[in-house]
């Protein structure tokens, strides 16, 4: 087991380092994750893809034995893991190379099951993750707007989802207004064709709207609503999405 380096001072360059992994820049440019919670942490130790770098203690930790041996152990002041542990779990936390992710072309045909993304709150984004998997969606697209998809809050809404779901990622929502892109493409929208009447292709690409944004007037574009007894308050993102997932799998449970 290695032995766990003693870090107190907010002036470390790797504490500075750890705290810019609590938001998207930090995790773009060193391609590192933040990963908490206790069952999180464990789970983390089966996905074979994912690597961990460095684990970070709280003061006077000494049950290890279930921690990775082979990634450099840091021992915090309280005040230094408090900072991090944005959760307050007062358990380690992990530190794991983030996937990478391959950009794609959205003017190919789908394949199975895709979801445009664009999703930027970082819970939001981690509960449709999580639909996301359960419902066995072949590939999420991340739009610009979207948060990283290993933002903290993204993989603890997630629930480690976030770490076997296939990501690829794509431009604004608003490059994809030509016909070769929207041919492929059904948008999830306030008003468009009822959901319960549509028979889904086993092929196809669902753009799900930010929520309070929605989906751009894009002319020619498929739009499909889930009709409400009361409209006026509109279904989160991801309910909405999650809706639209249980539908798709209705019409094609082995795709």
């Amino acid at each position: 087991m290695n032995p766990a380096y003693r870090i107190s001072s907010r002036q470390n360059s790797q504490f500075k380092r750890w705290v810019s992994l609590l938001d998207s820049h930090g995790i773009k440019r060193h391609r590192l994750c933040l990963v908490s919670g206790n069952k999180l942490r464990r789970e983390i130790g089966t996905h074979s893809g994912v690597t961990v770098h460095e684990i970070l203690l709280p003061p006077s930790w000494t049950s290890r034995d279930d921690l990775p041996s082979e990634a450099l152990h840091y021992e915090l002041s309280h005040a230094l893991f408090q900072e991090l542990d944005v959760f307050g779990t007062k358990e380690p936390l992990l530190i794991c190379g983030v996937p990478e992710m391959l950009r794609s072309d959205l003017r190919r045909p789908p394949n199975g099951l895709e979801v445009l993304c664009p999703i930027g709150d970082p819970g939001n984004l981690g509960a449709l993750l999580r639909c996301c998997r359960a419902f066995d969606v072949q590939t999420v697209v991340l739009l610009r707007e979207a948060v990283h998809p290993f933002h903290p809050k993204v993989i603890r809404a997630s629930s480690g989802a976030v770490f076997v779901q296939s990501l690829e990622w794509a431009g604004s929502i608003t490059e994809l207004n030509d016909p070769e892109t929207l041919q492929w493409i059904t948008a999830l929208d306030l008003h468009g064709t009822n959901m319960s009447t549509v028979k889904w292709s086993q092929h196809v690409r669902l753009l799900i709207g930010e929520e309070g944004v929605g989906v751009p007037p894009f002319q020619f574009l498929e739009r499909l609503c889930i009709p409400q007894i009361h409209p006026s308050i509109p279904l989160n993102a991801t309910v909405a999405g999650s809706i639209a997932l249980y539908a798709y799998r209705q019409h094609h449970s082995q795709a």
